[in-house]
């Protein structure tokens, strides 16, 4: 185990009953005027939207509107609120959403604070943002992103669709009120992508450069054994409060750093995603779903990994290590997930060529291109 600085100073306002929880964080923040961001039609329908305005305006506080956020925040999205914010004198950042919507106003927080609209010419220069964020807040109201406790954000830049993880731990929200109600009006394949994106995370972690950190990966394997034995078919979760309030908790739980505590992960599933997302035009979810079997058999004939792969293997009740890949794609296809075409060979020989160029990756994920294209392959016999 790595040596490590932990702490998570976003405070988690969970449950269905938690709304008091709520107010008494909006008394306590130092708020003025207040950017809300959200999606195009989800905060509203599942009430989020009114139960947040409704406590602004009972306060008194102002607010201005940045709503159309949409899957993948772009650079332009971005910078429009940016740009809204700056005119108005804005002093805090509000999301109502999901991973988008957060993600968003992180990066809205951040480029106010800086007193800049265009987060692509700050990347590209290699900059770094020298003011902390303005103070934001979150209203979760899906059950998987793990974004509402972290300073990390995905943006996508509008020109070529490339995306770009950001981090600034200024960023982490003050508050994350976190409902399972809001869920109910998500649609069944929309769950499924939240589904898979926590168990992405968890699995990610739990496959870092370090051979074993204890503690660490036994949480991360137990709640990955809950998930995969305890999930009812989609079209049920509309039912079960309690599948969505535990699932809810597993990904905030996922990426609030607690799991990466003492190791390097290289985050290889992620990054290989984000090469496809920007060459075929699918859900984040659904692009894991396609890459995630391949680097589950590709991890099981890496000596490397070969320890934590059977380790995974034996808590699934798997003889071989050899079979996670199918098991996934086999509990994906059993939950009702849509299923997308395989990468066909100039997607895949696309995603290597991006990759390849990125030496930084590599290295740190110990890859060449021929482990790129093993996953992609879902082969480890010429690696």
């Amino acid at each position: 185990m790595l040596d490590f600085a932990f702490s998570m100073p976003t405070r988690i306002l969970f449950g269905s009953g938690a709304r008091s929880l709520l107010e008494r964080e909006l008394d306590q923040q130092p708020v003025a005027k207040v950017l809300l961001v959200y999606g195009r039609k989800s905060a509203r329908l599942n009430g989020s939207y009114d139960d947040v305005t409704g406590l602004l305006e009972a306060r008194g506080i102002a607010y201005l509107e940045h709503p159309g956020c949409r899957e993948d925040p772009d650079d332009a999205f971005v910078g429009a609120g940016a740009d809204l914010a700056l005119d108005h004198g804005v002093d805090f950042v509000l999301a109502i959403g999901g991973g988008s919507a957060i993600d968003a106003a992180k990066a809205i927080a951040l480029l106010v604070a800086n007193g800049t609209r265009d987060i692509w010419a700050v990347h590209a220069a290699r900059q770094a943002f020298t003011a902390p964020a303005l103070p934001l807040g979150v209203v979760l109201t899906t059950t998987g992103t793990g974004t509402e406790v972290n300073g990390s954000f995905v943006i996508r830049r509008r020109a070529d669709n490339e995306k770009v993880a950001f981090s600034s731990l200024s960023t982490r929200p003050r508050f994350a009120y976190c409902n399972p109600d809001y869920t109910i009006t998500l649609p069944p394949q929309v769950l499924a992508d939240n589904y898979t994106d926590i168990l992405s995370h968890l699995l990610e972690q739990y496959f870092s450069m370090e051979d074993s950190t204890g503690i660490v990966d036994a949480i991360i394997l137990e709640a990955i054994h809950y998930l995969l034995k305890s999930t009812p078919a989609l079209h049920t979760w509309k039912d079960s409060y309690g599948f969505r309030a535990n699932t809810m908790f597993a990904s905030t739980l996922s990426l609030s750093y607690l799991f990466s505590c003492g190791k390097k992960v290289p985050w290889i599933l992620h990054t290989l995603t984000h090469a496809l997302a920007a060459r075929r035009p699918i859900s984040h979810g659904a692009s894991l779903r396609i890459v995630m079997p391949g680097w589950l058999v590709w991890l099981s004939g890496n000596p490397a990994y070969a320890r934590r792969t059977q380790q995974l293997a034996d808590k699934l009740a798997l003889s071989d290590a050899a079979r996670l890949g199918q098991y996934f794609l086999d509990h994906f296809a059993l939950m009702g997930c849509d299923p997308h075409p395989l990468l066909s060979d100039a997607e895949k020989a696309q995603i290597v060529a991006r990759l390849s160029a990125d030496t930084d990756f590599l290295a740190r994920a110990n890859l060449d291109a021929c482990d790129l294209r093993c996953i992609l392959d879902w082969t480890h016999h010429a690696c």
